[in-house]
């Protein structure tokens, strides 16, 4: 049995998603590789919905402000207190003022180690879920790529894109390049000028992959509305 036989079910896209989420970077990277072995659409579709840190900073400040108050703020120093400095610094700049002073009292009290950094990560990783699956989180309103359709283990059985359209072999390697490139660190060596560069740019990406995939939703809706126009007619 391949990997990925046994989440074909319905809910099993999720599941596997969930699983690679909470895992270390070089397992889950393992991981996508043995998924992209056995289907490339699989491994597309999953990194596109992936949580990184990256993209979760694209996100509008008003939808972070929902998640902030349900961790704890010592976990949240955990995790701010451990990323580079650009990304603390944007995290911090969404944050209410009692919330950034009080991680920083907290910081300044104890700096992170690298495991504690992870913990915060994952915590936040769990807590975005737990709010998409109770439904206070809601993709659809601004990140559409991460939503996950009922029925996406048979669209992808069948060789479908999350766009509703059989994937080509270029529209695979374009998903794939793009949530590589969103989930994947600046290079060891390169200079925090050009990391900042490289970042700002991939972000840049992730928005805009975000921004093509609203439209392709809009452009579905609308396509559907009128064909009941026309079965009306």
């Amino acid at each position: 049995m391949s990997m990925i036989d046994r989440y074909r079910k319905k809910g099993g896209f999720q599941q596997l998603l969930n699983l690679i989420e909470t895992t270390g970077k070089d397992k889950q990277e393992k991981f996508l590789k043995i998924i992209a072995d056995e289907s490339p659409i699989w491994e597309s579709e999953i990194r596109k919905r992936l949580l990184t840190i990256d993209k979760i900073l694209s996100w509008a400040p008003e939808y972070l402000a929902e998640i902030f108050p349900r961790i704890q703020a010592i976990q949240l120093a955990m995790l701010v207190g451990g990323l580079p400095t650009e990304k603390s610094e944007a995290f911090m700049k969404v944050m209410t003022f009692k919330e950034k002073r009080a991680i920083e009292t907290l910081l300044k009290e104890k700096m992170p180690t690298p495991g504690e950094t992870s913990a915060g990560v994952m915590k936040l990783y769990s807590e975005i879920r737990k709010m998409e699956s109770e439904g206070s989180l809601k993709f659809d309103k601004f990140a559409p790529d991460m939503t996950v359709s009922e029925d996406i283990e048979d669209r992808l059985g069948k060789g479908i894109s999350s766009s509703g359209a059989a994937a080509t072999h270029k529209e695979i390697a374009v998903a794939h390049l793009t949530a590589v490139a969103a989930t994947s660190p600046a290079a060891a060596g390169t200079s925090p000028q050009a990391a900042e560069e490289i970042n700002t740019l991939r972000r840049k990406l992730v928005q805009m992959n975000q921004e093509l995939q609203k439209l392709n939703h809009e452009n579905s809706m609308m396509k559907e509305k009128l064909d009941q126009i026309k079965k009306i007619a």
